[in-house]
């Protein structure tokens, strides 16, 4: 009885030295890093603001040769580039870009000819992420009319 005793007592010790490790997890991926690449248009989805229809309009904004798209990173200038194909272009040929907050953005703004244009993230994208996806929204008379939903490939 006294060695089944010693075993019961010891027995709990044993499995915690058993216990495996919880695997840590890598720090976040940086979405400054994320967005550094060379993206082709892949969807376009039109959403009416007044009446809230969405459709997609991919086959008429998108054409036979994609808009690319290009974030880059030289010294401490961050630009852009775009090559429009055959796709409807909004953005300007090449400018600057940045996020409202580089940890936590919301809004990917790019400057052109000194005009911002506010495109707001439908999601963050990641180093890891394949999509880079925002809204670009037309404003009339300082009303919200119709925004298209952009979703962008890595090339």
């Amino acid at each position: 009885m006294k060695k089944l005793t010693t075993i019961l007592l010891f027995l709990p010790l044993i499995w915690a030295s058993c216990k495996k490790e919880r695997p840590s997890l890598d720090p976040p991926g940086s979405k400054v890093d994320g967005i550094r690449d060379e993206w082709v248009l892949f969807q376009v989805k039109q959403f009416d603001e007044i009446t809230e229809n969405e459709l997609d309009v991919s086959s008429v904004y998108i054409g036979n040769d994609p808009m690319k798209i290009e974030f880059k990173i030289e010294n401490t200038d961050t630009l852009y580039s775009v090559t429009e194909g055959s796709s409807l272009n909004y953005l300007g040929s090449n400018g600057n870009w940045r996020f409202d907050n580089n940890e936590f953005p919301e809004k990917l703004i790019v400057n052109f000819d000194g005009n911002d244009i506010f495109l707001k993230l439908n999601r963050t994208v990641r180093p890891t992420d394949q999509t880079l996806e925002f809204k670009f929204s037309k404003v009339c008379h300082g009303r919200r009319v119709v925004s298209y939903n952009y979703v962008f490939k890595r090339s």
